[in-house]
């Protein structure tokens, strides 16, 4: 038995209640009236003019997808640009828009900065392709056309991001060892029993203090993750784990850090009355450094560090850092041991034959540090190589599956429940799965809920109960 509540909505009854989303965009039409020249002259160059614009087009696309090395890329920015507009208010600027979706899908500086020089124009590769985005979304209604430099959602647009309406709960795929929820977390919460699971896992989206890049201010932020973490605890059992995956943020017009982490650790231990149970700092080489203050300015340093923060229940929670895979010694202190065997002999002066194993060190390897170092999630893993032959969105801010492997192994024991309520494409569940966990996942957003099933969907005790749609 999973632990969930039995009153779980299902997915057929939220289906009927879904309504249409969004505000009516209807425009009136107009109608423009252009008198061409119809002499062999005008058609010619009518013609040539197409032509050109033709083969322009061609080759800044085949330079743009070679350059930036995703062939699919428009289909990859559809969802996080509908998304964008949506956290904007629903209409934005586009200039507001590029850098929030080149950080989310990971797009290196050289990249957002390459120009191409056509028609005696030259244009920026990355910022081409978004715009082609906005186009191809405009074609299928899903971006009203609206006024121009201001790209608003169409109903269609918000139909298609179908975060989930508040109050409900939908169960949309289930494995022996584990369920998935399309639901907000604080919804998924109180579907949940309380005391049932071992390890709460997550990665919140971060409080961007600029309010066209993002959904919160940072009291905002705190306050509702505050609120979560009341939840939280009383869904731990005793010697659970709640581990939250924060990265740091600047204040607004300044190269000074927010102390938002400290602020919301200090909240989860004096208000809720956590214990800090440790820290995991993530190293990721391949992190990108801030635009204005570090690659603009050089004012600052690249930070390439995220934070793991690690609460328990009780003062000792049920960790075993002899769960966590042998590390080897530096070569140094593997060849003093080497040694230090070759000197036991096992027969004495005295004449005593001593076991040989009986000074032979209890060798479990040194112990293990906190810092954690892996890249981000590979854009060419199997998973995102489904999502994109689908055509399917792929969650733009994914963390590498060493991450949750190493919290999940030091935290929990086979068989126990971990959960994520802000699951995106689930690696965590994915990760806890192949470690012999039970896991359980919660997202609002139904397009990268129903995308995470690919990790599940070859298994043979995958059903999908979808949503009746």
């Amino acid at each position: 038995m999973h632990p969930v509540r039995p009153d779980l909505k299902i997915a057929s009854d939220i289906a009927k209640e879904w309504p249409s989303v969004g505000r009516d965009h209807a425009k009136a039409a107009v109608t423009i009236r252009q008198t061409l020249s119809d002499t062999p002259g005008a058609i010619a160059a009518r013609a040539r003019r197409i032509r050109r614009g033709v083969e322009t087009e061609a080759a800044a696309r085949a330079q743009a997808n070679e350059r930036l090395g995703r062939p699919s890329i428009q289909n990859l920015l559809q969802m996080p640009l509908l998304e964008a507009i949506q956290d904007a208010g629903g209409r934005a600027r586009p200039r507001d828009l590029y850098g929030r979706l080149a950080d989310e899908l990971g797009i290196d500086l050289e990249a957002r900065k390459e120009t191409r020089a056509c028609a005696d124009q030259t244009y920026n590769l990355f910022e081409q392709q978004v715009r082609w985005a906005r186009q191809t979304a405009v074609a299928q209604g899903l971006i009203a056309k609206g006024e121009r430099g201001i790209w608003e959602l169409a109903d269609a647009g918000q139909e298609k991001l179908r975060r989930i309406r508040r109050g409900n709960v939908v169960l949309l795929y289930t494995l022996d060892d584990g369920l998935a929820l399309w639901a907000h977390a604080e919804e998924a919460a109180s579907a949940l029993e309380p005391g049932s699971l071992d390890l709460i896992m997550t990665s919140p989206p971060y409080p961007v203090v600029n309010r066209a890049y993002g959904k919160f201010t940072v009291p905002d932020w705190l306050a509702w993750m505050s609120d979560l973490v009341g939840m939280w605890k009383q869904l731990l059992t005793e010697r659970g784990t709640l581990c939250v995956n924060l990265m740091d943020v600047f204040q607004p017009g300044a190269p000074c850090l927010s102390p938002y982490v400290e602020r919301f650790t200090i909240d989860a231990i004096d208000r809720h009355g956590l214990h800090l149970a440790g820290r995991m700092p993530w190293h990721s080489p391949t992190k990108l450094a801030n635009i204005e203050w570090a690659v603009k300015r050089r004012v600052r340093l690249r930070n390439s560090v995220e934070h793991v923060i690690l609460f328990s229940k009780d003062a000792n929670p049920s960790w075993d850092t002899r769960r966590l895979p042998r590390e080897n010694y530096a070569d140094r202190s593997e060849a003093r041991l080497a040694a230090e065997r070759r000197r036991v002999s096992t027969v004495r002066p005295s004449g005593y034959d001593l076991n040989e194993t009986a000074f032979e060190r209890n060798d479990n390897g040194p112990i293990p540090g906190n810092l954690l170092v892996a890249g981000g999630a590979s854009g060419a893993s199997t998973f995102a190589k489904r999502c994109r032959e689908a055509g399917v969105p792929i969650h733009p801010a994914r963390f590498p599956e060493a991450l949750p492997r190493r919290v999940i192994q030091l935290t929990t024991d086979v068989g126990q429940t971990v959960y994520d309520p802000m699951a995106g494409s689930n690696t965590t569940g994915k990760v806890a799965l192949e470690l012999g966990r039970r896991f359980i996942s919660s997202e609002p957003m139904l397009a990268y809920a129903e995308a995470s099933a690919m990790h599940f969907d070859a298994r043979p005790d995958f059903r999908f109960h979808g949503i009746g749609t």
